[in-house]
């Protein structure tokens, strides 16, 4: 085969993987919004609209639910990829009771603004700016955190330099991004390698996303606070050995909880009571 036929097809293949992998990203980081109209009145519970503003100035919508018995003692829930602040609502009757609750929706999720989601790395903004508005506003004491899939992961990514979180449950948290790229190429096999280098460099390049420091295994190192992690055994979007390796490398206290037959962040309906008290003993115990 002649040098330039050879050559011709070698630029053929480059600009392709180049191409797929910048749609692929694009792809990843602008997910449709999945709509969910539910509110906190549906299930009875009195509530404030909220607005936060994040450190880059993104308006985030989000609800206050005080505590059925007056206390300072604060839980923020967050949510996963790509739904919204009313898809976690039903953990709100048993955390009122005790703890005021704030729901939000992530940046470009829900009813909040925003161009582009991260998959973890700016949305520790998002979180952060709910948290300073239960210290400042809301004069909270203490402040515990409870989230699901990449919820989780912000949680562990923004506890490890936020020492305002004095409790974490994380339920179904991924590894870190890179892996998260590793599955989405997954079908390319051995091929997918290329696409997760320009994926991941077009993160950086376009979005500012640091894959490196996007790692909830490698942060939960640096995090103080107690944690609870758990997962569902049979998880076929982030396998339980993510939760697994975060949980070997956390800090005491901490604990794991492995949910029998329970598919991605299932626990909750499979075992509602044992994960309500499960979470509710957590919570007493560290906050």
């Amino acid at each position: 085969m002649p040098y330039k036929t050879i050559l011709f097809y070698l630029i053929f293949i480059l600009l392709l993987i180049i191409i797929l992998s910048l749609y692929q990203t694009y792809l990843s980081l602008h997910p449709q919004k999945i709509s969910n109209n539910r509110t906190p009145e549906d299930l009875g519970l009195n509530y404030e609209n909220v607005n936060l503003t994040t450190e880059d100035n993104i308006k985030l919508k989000a609800w206050y639910i005080p505590a059925l018995n007056k206390t300072n003692k604060s839980i923020v829930l967050t949510h996963g990829h790509p739904f919204n602040k009313a898809n976690i609502l039903d953990f709100a009757p048993f955390l009122h009771q005790k703890y005021n609750l704030l729901f939000f929706d992530f940046r470009a999720m829900g009813n909040s603004d925003g161009s582009f989601i991260s998959g973890g790395y700016h949305e520790q903004k998002d979180l952060r700016a709910a948290i300073n508005y239960l210290k400042k506003v809301k004069n909270a004491s203490s402040i515990g955190a409870f989230g699901i899939s990449m919820g989780a992961a912000v949680i562990i990514l923004e506890a490890a330099h936020n020492k305002d979180i004095k409790a974490i449950v994380a339920d179904s948290s991924y590894k870190d991004l890179h892996t998260v790229a590793q599955d989405l190429y997954r079908p390319f096999s051995i091929f997918k390698y290329p696409f997760i280098l320009f994926s991941e460099m077009f993160a950086k390049l376009i979005y500012g996303i640091d894959i490196k420091e996007t790692s909830p295994v490698n942060k939960v190192k640096d995090v103080k606070a107690p944690i609870f992690i758990i997962h569902g055994d049979i998880d076929d979007q982030i396998p339980v050995e993510a939760s697994h390796a975060i949980y070997n490398n956390a800090n005491q206290p901490k604990e794991l909880w492995i949910a029998k037959n329970a598919n991605h962040v299932q626990a909750h309906s499979l075992y509602q009571e044992e994960y309500e008290e499960r979470v509710l003993n957590f919570f007493k115990k560290y906050l």
